[in-house]
């Protein structure tokens, strides 16, 4: 079918955590295209199928530049980084940090995630039940494995981690409270970017400036740039990711006792969990760079594309029984990390934190469970494509 003319408000009112807005489910059954007016009050398209996404995540013809003169905005609060940047540039910038992403690197630091993850559960068992999961491992987890990674002193994570809050929000803050949380971030990555040239250590934010020094191809802006979003996109997503993942099962005991039974069912268990229930509902943005037909959908050039991810994970075109959560999945070629050139750096990160914080919590707590009802849970993150749970708390 193809888009109608009236305009749904973007982005959807949630009104329940556990599950994505239900409008997503019923356009991508009822209008194949759909026009809707996002939070700028510019207009705009969403794609909600698997096949439509991947083609929208894939194409060429879809850029991530946010900021082409003249185009939709889906949000005044915008700042470059390599996910807003089209080849060739993108394609530069993220060949100097692939190299520390692969699923090989990130085997080697496995070892670290396990004992920074044995020390959070020392003192969350040390403290006693009930304890809050989102304090006492997915976020502290996530957060420290980035800083770590990156070079950024741990006596400093308070802070960032409240800027960081605040830049993820699409309509939850101001436009002044988000450009002061930017503008105080990047002050402190220039500091940060200082520090690292007069006393480099072992580290990627290091590696970064000392490239920057000796190549006419990285200059110091792109070292702030890329440690910006390195530092979001480590943090934020995959703290609510592991929150919203350890939430899932704690609420189908079956799978939880499946997993505690069945350790060997980890990996694809965390394959389903992203699939299942993702840090967020927030479509994944794009322009058009020429007029692209998707089914009877004609989209003009320079228009705005929203692409749906978690609509597309819960396509019963694509996925069987998309609304049950199966933990031995097969073929289980989710969206929950992008597709395309795009597709998220630090996948393979997200993937072994999950496992290892998910297998170690179950290993230590075998009978853990909520320790309130779901129906109290809440939220974090007001207005942002993301959400997290501002407390799960837990008992065993």
């Amino acid at each position: 079918m193809a888009a109608t003319d009236s305009r749904h408000a973007y982005p959807f009112d949630r009104t329940d955590p556990m599950r994505i807005p239900p409008l997503y489910e019923e356009l991508r059954e009822s209008e194949r295209v759909a026009r809707i007016t996002m939070a700028t009050g510019d207009p705009g398209f969403l794609v909600t199928r698997y096949e439509d996404v991947r083609l929208v995540l894939s194409d060429p013809r879809f850029s991530v530049e946010q900021t082409r003169p003249g185009a939709p905005r889906l949000t005044e609060m915008a700042f470059e980084s390599v996910m807003t940047t089209d080849p060739p540039v993108h394609t530069r910038l993220r060949k100097l940090l692939s190299r520390n992403f692969t699923a090989r690197r990130v085997e080697q630091m496995r070892p670290r995630l396990q004992q920074l993850v044995d020390e959070l559960l020392d003192d969350m068992e040390a403290k006693g039940a009930p304890a809050d999961i989102v304090e006492s491992l997915a976020v502290p987890f996530p957060i420290t494995v980035i800083c770590e990674l990156l070079g950024v002193p741990m006596h400093d994570v308070t802070r960032f981690r409240g800027w960081a809050d605040i830049m993820v929000s699409l309509t939850g803050y101001s436009m002044e409270d988000w450009t002061a949380a930017r503008d105080s971030l990047q002050d402190y990555l220039d500091e940060l970017v200082v520090l690292k040239r007069e006393e480099p250590g072992d580290d990627l934010l290091s590696a970064l400036v000392a490239s920057a020094q000796d190549s006419e191809y990285l200059t110091e802006h792109d070292v702030r740039s890329l440690s910006l979003i390195l530092l979001l996109a480590g943090y934020e997503p995959a703290s609510n990711q592991l929150g919203s993942s350890i939430l899932t099962l704690l609420r189908f005991p079956e799978r939880l006792k499946q997993l505690r039974e069945d350790p060997s069912l980890l990996p694809s268990a965390v394959e389903e969990l992203m699939r299942y229930a993702p840090a967020g509902d927030g479509a994944l943005f794009r322009i058009t760079l020429d007029e692209i037909t998707i089914g009877d959908t004609v989209i003009p050039p320079n228009s705005a594309v929203l692409a749906s991810t978690q609509a597309a994970n819960w396509d019963p075109r694509r996925f069987e029984d998309p609304t049950g959560l199966r933990l031995d999945r097969p073929d289980n070629h989710h969206t929950a990390l992008g597709h395309g050139i795009h597709f998220c750096l630090g996948a393979a990160l997200a993937r072994v934190e999950l496992q290892v914080a998910i297998g170690s919590l179950l290993r230590r707590f075998p009978g853990i469970t909520l320790a309130t009802d779901e129906r109290e849970l809440r939220w974090s993150s007001p207005g942002s494509m993301l959400s997290g749970f501002s407390e799960i708390p837990v008992t065993w």
